[in-house]
């Protein structure tokens, strides 16, 4: 089955634009189907192909790492 940006977008929880972006930029693929330029479409074997590349295996660290604390040296202790 073929979907389109929008169809996309929404199983990613994600904008049109990011889809778009993803396009251009090569990591998803897509088909024009008709004249002119076409309108995009993406099959699914391909959102599954880019989706199996964002995987991401556990490290044992944080996501995001620990920010140190900042002194705030206006403040008397």
């Amino acid at each position: 089955m073929m979907l389109t940006v929008k169809e996309v977008a929404a199983r990613l929880r994600v904008s049109g634009t990011c889809v778009y972006q993803l396009i251009e930029k090569g990591k998803l693929a897509c088909h024009r189907v008709g004249c002119g330029r076409g309108a995009i479409r993406i099959s699914e074997n391909d959102l599954v192909a880019y989706v199996a590349t964002c995987r991401q295996e556990p490290s044992g660290q944080a996501l995001m790492p620990a920010r140190s604390a900042h002194r705030l040296r206006h403040l008397r202790q």
